[in-house]
């Protein structure tokens, strides 16, 4: 395991880090090319990268573009950055570089309205032209820094309308970046300006690196670009965590409950109260991205209830946690119910306590679940939370922000399920309808995501991404999604399969379902769609795979239950001839299929 250097960071330390993980490229990483283009000399951020990528646990290979070759190597479909075939690209572009013109002109307080909206007609076509050609001749993601002012402003307070639309300028350059970047698949931001934010632009620059070698970024500035990108890709190959296990007393309210009191807690307009509120509204505004909520504290249930409920201060509700342990028991026993309630790994959960015993207990209890080393003082918690980067996410599907009502929904199926006299009885009373529909790219960062994210049942557990997946569709696969609604509401597109032909014969490449809907019916539909539209392009007979995980044992009776052959001894190929096609549900409609009749 290689040791890697703690933040300040110097070339000397990074280059020697970066040299030991190239060197013994250690297996515990997730190995990616990556390309590193712009309009600067890069060399020396690369070790940054490097090492930064590493502690996220990816590993980097690194090619660096000719200095100033943004667009020579972007739109030449035969240039190094296609030979070298990488996963991702990061474009750095200066705005001091590809405008020096404009840029002089500003400097010299002779520029014009006029003239800085034509130039910024002419760059954002250059940007469009950038991006289009890189996705056009490859599939690697793209990531593309924003762009910063000059670094020096002539202006002073001599003409603050002219610094103002040159601000302007720039601001509508960066838009029209990102709008770009929404517009093309596995393209995004990378927001230097935030960065420039923090550290300030006197921080930024290297005087004498940028005259000597045209490199300006100083240490702090390339640290800093360096651990943003490399959570923007660590964001692109692993899968958040999705639930927030929260201790209560000094952690959500200062003080103890039991003692203080409803009224004696500190929550309020007031510090040290007014710490407790903003770190609420930080937990609050996860929620709204997809993080499911938990508690797990020990305390009277009835006491916590009555502050969430009847306390002015307090931000979070009840109905804001979807598991809810509150006792005396201890924390590592609340984790597994709390797993069990949500029906998610013990690896899905982070807990967060402000008491380092009890971190250090569920560290030794459940080594699954992700602790958050939270400081001593409650200033800190917004920091500590933000910055473990456990819940950072490249992008929010429709799922993601309807997670919590999701999990609010199923409590009353539970319910149901438990007055039901059987399961088909249950299903019944569920008035479920399964909608059917082919991959898009409206739906593909969806399924993208359940590809990366379902463990249990997952036949396969193939983790493509988006460009894999194009790549195999445009080789005649059939992909399908399935959507779940009953009488408690939406649960959204909970499943996908995917088909491939191999030699002439039709192979399931990838057949998975949320964990919210197993054994309701829909895994069989889903089947019985797939096995059609295969039957109407020609095959006669499919073969399933079965590779077993540690957790995916829900799906390993699978194929023997919808009638498959077993055709290996390990139970890992199966085969069904298409003769007699598997009637369809009648719950079951369709969205841009037509199934033979």
């Amino acid at each position: 395991m290689i040791e890697l250097p703690v933040p300040p960071l110097t070339r000397a330390i990074c280059s020697k880090a970066a040299a030991s993980i190239v060197s013994t490229r250690p297996p515990d990483l997730h190995w990616i090319k990556l390309a590193l283009i712009g309009s600067r000399t890069l060399d020396f951020l690369k070790s940054y990268l490097i090492v930064e990528a590493a502690r996220r646990g990816i590993g980097l290979e690194v090619w660096i573009g000719p200095y100033g070759q943004i667009e020579q190597q972007a739109l030449d479909p035969q240039s190094e950055l296609y030979q070298f075939k990488a996963d991702m690209v990061v474009i750095l572009p200066d705005i001091e570089e590809i405008a020096p013109s404009q840029i002089w002109s500003y400097q010299s307080l002779a520029t014009n309205i006029d003239e800085l909206n034509q130039t910024q007609e002419h760059l954002v076509s250059r940007f469009q032209n950038v991006i289009s050609s890189i996705r056009q001749n490859s599939s690697q993601k793209i990531l593309i820094g924003n762009l910063l002012p000059p670094f020096w402003n002539p202006t002073g307070s001599l003409d603050p309308m002219m610094e103002s639309s040159f601000a302007s300028f720039l601001q509508g350059l960066n838009d029209s970046i990102a709008a770009c970047c929404r517009a093309t698949p596995d393209a995004a931001v990378l927001n230097l300006s935030s960065v420039l934010t923090q550290i300030g632009m006197n921080q930024w620059r290297d005087e004498r690196m940028a005259w000597l070698a045209r490199a300006p970024l100083s240490s702090m500035a390339m640290s800093a670009i360096s651990e943003l990108a490399a959570r923007q890709i660590r964001n692109w190959y692993v899968p958040q965590k999705k639930c927030l296990v929260l201790d209560m007393d000094n952690t959500l309210w200062g003080g103890v409950l039991g003692e203080l009191g409803v009224e004696g807690i500190q929550l309020g307009a007031d510090y040290p109260g007014s710490v407790f509120v903003d770190f609420q509204r930080r937990i609050l505004a996860l929620r709204a991205r997809g993080v499911l909520l938990a508690a797990a504290s020990k305390n009277n249930a009835a006491d916590v209830e009555q502050v969430l409920a009847e306390h002015p201060a307090c931000v979070l509700k009840r109905h804001h946690f979807s598991a809810f342990e509150v006792h005396w028991e201890d924390k590592a026993t609340s984790m597994r119910r709390i797993a069990k309630t949500l029906n998610i790994g013990l690896d899905a959960l982070v807990f967060f306590d402000d008491n380092a015993v009890e971190r250090e207990w569920v560290r030794t209890q459940l080594p699954e679940v992700s602790v958050i080393e939270v400081s001593a003082s409650p200033l800190e918690y917004g920091r500590c939370l933000e910055q473990s980067e456990f819940f950072d996410c490249f992008s929010l599907t429709e799922e993601d922000q309807k997670r919590a009502e999701l999990y609010q929904q199923e409590s009353g199926r539970t319910q149901l399920l438990a007055q039901s006299a059987s399961l088909d009885d249950f299903i019944r009373s569920l008035e479920m309808t399964v909608t059917i529909g082919l991959f898009d790219e409206a739906t593909l960062p969806r399924i993208v995501q359940l590809l990366g994210k379902t463990n249990q049942f997952n036949l396969t557990t193939q983790r493509h991404e988006a460009a894999r997946l194009r790549q195999m569709l445009e080789a005649g696969g059939i992909g399908i999604w399935a959507r779940v609604q009953d009488r408690f509401g939406d649960a959204g597109l909970v499943a996908a399969a995917l088909v491939v032909k191999e030699s002439e014969k039709w192979m399931i490449d990838s057949f998975l379902m949320s964990c919210r809907v197993i054994g309701r019916g829909v895994e069989t539909a889903l089947l019985a769609a797939i096995e059609r539209l295969v039957h109407e392009h020609g095959g006669r007979e499919l073969t399933g795979r079965f590779l077993p995980t540690s957790k995916n044992q829900p799906a390993a009776d699978f194929f023997e239950k919808h009638g498959y052959s077993r055709l290996s001894a390990d139970n890992s190929l199966w085969h069904l001839c298409l003769d007699e096609l598997r009637p369809l549900p009648e719950t079951f409609t369709t969205t841009g299929i037509s199934f033979q009749s």
